[in-house]
Parts: structure tokens; C-alpha cells; sequence
């Protein structure tokens, strides 16, 4: 191969891995060539190559762009991917499961880890990718203007996962509050809890980010006005670059007298060895003291010893449900905006019992 055989090689693998999506706009020739390390010439003639090969264009004054319309079989599309800056456990097994699911659909992926959604790194993945998937970053109504204006330009298919976009013109994949939420709270009160705890993380995305916690209140508050919901004995401000478990052990083992009021914990499933460690420290038993029933998924939670009581919104479910919506919205660019739920599954586990008889009850 001659050295501009070489570099339009190069410059194909970079558009066939995403890193040139279609529609955008390639560096200066110039700037190619440097980074190529070849001279501007041999540049000049390997995107003249890809030109007549019909991945790139030229359009004069605004400069060299990939092709919107090049086919799948030359191009993989390029899904981005929105994740929160922290290490919850649920990115990483939603990462796995959104891969998959791009893999099945002969997709591209690339992530990125944001702490708000100002961030420009948003946007920079927005105009490099085909659609976007954002999971709950922070709250859904602090999207910026330049954000919502993509949103509702829909020039590109944008789905939210964990939360109702739609007032914004966004499609979303969520869990609302359901029949499902409604079953488990009402085995919690058959079981005879009254006062129950609620442990969880200080944060304005809290109930977002650990979906149903935050539904089981407004359930007790319109269906059983008799039960205690306590959420803010145990609602923990975590150090930053810190591990919550280490604040939650520490805060329930002090907190021992006030624990033995209460006959329920509910928690994230990710905080379960947190909230297991306390009370273990406080000299409490689960269940036979303290029920514990935990809200969320994780694959490796049937390795947990007790296995928690959850109930699990399925982060496979919602994933595969996402790149389907994105398929789907490709082809309908123009109809109306769809929210799909998320399947949710009750595993009883073996940390729920009746509440133990005692001043609480």
C-alpha cells in the first residue's frame, strides 16, 4: 500500500469506530495531516479518496463532513451513553446490559460519566454519536437550554432511562410507581410494620436514582395513614470519593435505640451491606428484630447471604427497552413522544418477617 493508501485506511477505521460519526464535521486537512504525521498533500489526496468512496463530502466554505447516508454494512451507528459520575454498582451492570443490547443491534457504543448536565461533554457526545441514551445524571429539570433545544429539535433520537423526560419532548424508559410497588407494600403491612425506617443517601436525585423507595411513602400516606414512615432519622450526607456503606455501618450501630423503634428498614439494594453491617454492629437481627426490604438490581444479589426481600426494577429490561426506543424512533422521527415502563420483579428473599411484638407495635 502507498502512504495515502495507508492514511485513508486509517482515516476509514476511525470513521468505521465512531470516532468521525456521521453528519460531523472532520478537523482541518491540515490538522489530519499532523496528526497523521503525513504531509498536507498526502492528506488532501486520502480524503479525496474517501469522497469518491462516498463516506465523506465536501462542502465548500464549511469544510469536509462524513455522509449522513452511509450504509450499516460500511458503518456501524454509534450509540452515546450518559452515565452519573459516581460508582453506584447499577451503572456499571447498566453499562453491561446497554452494551449487549448495542452489540445485538450491530450498534457502536461509547460512554461518558457526567456530575451535571451542563457539562459539554454532553453535547460534544450528542453531535459525535446517532442517538443518545442519558441515564439520571441529576435532576431532570435542570437540563440545560443547549441541551433541551437538541431534545426538541430532534434531529437525533434522545432517550432518558430512570425518569419521564416527556415534558421536554424527550422519550423515556422509566419506572413509575406501580400495581407491583403497591403488592409489596401491602405485604409490609399484612406482616403487621407499622414504623419503618427509610435509609438512603442525601440527594436531591435520590428517589430517582433508586426508583419505588420514595413511592412506598406516598403509598403508606394515602392507603394506611396509621404506618410511620421515618426517612429522615437515617438520611446520610456521604463524603465525597467515599464509599456510603462505611457512613451508613457507622451511623446505625450509634443509632441502635432508635432502630429497635422500628420493626422495617427500606433501602437502595446497593446499600444492603451497608444497612446489614449496622445492624449487625447495633446487636440487632434480621428479620427476627429488623425486616429489610430493598429496592433495585444487581446481578450478583442472588450471591447475597441472607438474600434480600426486593423488589427489582430490571436494569436489562431497561436497556434493551432503551436501544429498542432509539431503533424505533429513527424510523419515526416525527411521532409523538412514547414512555415505556420497566419490568419490575418481587424476590421475597429471606429478610422479611412479621414485625417483632414490642412498644413499637
Amino acid at each position: 500500500m502507498t502512504k495515502f493508501q495507508l492514511v485513508e485506511e486509517q482515516l476509514r477505521k476511525e470513521i468505521a469506530i465512531g470516532n468521525f460519526a456521521r453528519g460531523t464535521v472532520l478537523p482541518p486537512e491540515r490538522e489530519l495531516a499532523e496528526h497523521f504525521g503525513v504531509s498536507y498533500m498526502t492528506m488532501r489526496k486520502a480524503v479525496g479518496g474517501l469522497i469518491e468512496e462516498g463516506l465523506l463530502r465536501r462542502n465548500r466554505g464549511s469544510g469536509t463532513f462524513v455522509c449522513d447516508d452511509i450504509s450499516e454494512a460500511k458503518v456501524q451507528k454509534q450509540l452515546g451513553v450518559v452515565i452519573p459520575a459516581w460508582s453506584a454498582p447499577e451503572n456499571l451492570d447498566f453499562i453491561m446490559h446497554i452494551s449487549r443490547a448495542c452489540a445485538e443491534a450491530n450498534w457502536l457504543m461509547k460512554v461518558i460519566y457526567a456530575r451535571s448536565w451542563d457539562e459539554r461533554t454532553i453535547l460534544d457526545l450528542w453531535q459525535n454519536s446517532d442517538a443518545l441514551v442519558c441515564t439520571s445524571v441529576s435532576d431532570i429539570h435542570s437540563l440545560p437550554d443547549s441541551l433541551v433545544r437538541r431534545i426538541q429539535g430532534r434531529t437525533k433520537p434522545i432517550v432518558f432511562c430512570g425518569e419521564d423526560a416527556s415534558s421536554y419532548g424527550a422519550d423515556s424508559v422509566f419506572y413509575p410507581p406501580d400495581l407491583r410497588l403497591a403488592e409489596v407494600a401491602g405485604k409490609l403491612y399484612s406482616l403487621g410494620h407499622r414504623r419503618i425506617i427509610r435509609v438512603d443517601q442525601m440527594a436531591d436525585t435520590s428517589d430517582e436514582l433508586h426508583p419505588g423507595i420514595g413511592g412506598f411513602r406516598a403509598f403508606f400516606r394515602a392507603e394506611h395513614p396509621d404506618v410511620e414512615v421515618n426517612e429522615t432519622s437515617f438520611l446520610f450526607q456521604i463524603p465525597r470519593f467515599e464509599l456510603a456503606h462505611y457512613t451508613i455501618r457507622r451511623e446505625l450501630a450509634a443509632k441502635r435505640e432508635i432502630l429497635k423503634q422500628y420493626t422495617a428498614v427500606i433501602c437502595s439494594l446497593s446499600f444492603y451491606w451497608g444497612v446489614l453491617s449496622g445492624i449487625y454492629l447495633a446487636g440487632l437481627r434480621v428479620p427476627e428484630d429488623l425486616s429489610v426490604l430493598t429496592v433495585g438490581d444487581r446481578q450478583e444479589a442472588e450471591f447475597y447471604h441472607p438474600r434480600p426481600a426486593t423488589l427489582s426494577v430490571q436494569l436489562c429490561d431497561q436497556a434493551f427497552k432503551a436501544m429498542k426506543l432509539v431503533q424505533w424512533r429513527l424510523e419515526n422521527p416525527t411521532a409523538p413522544v412514547r414512555t415505556v415502563r420497566i419490568k419490575t420483579e418481587w424476590i421475597a428473599g429471606e429478610t422479611l418477617a412479621a414485625a417483632h411484638r414490642g412498644d413499637c407495635r
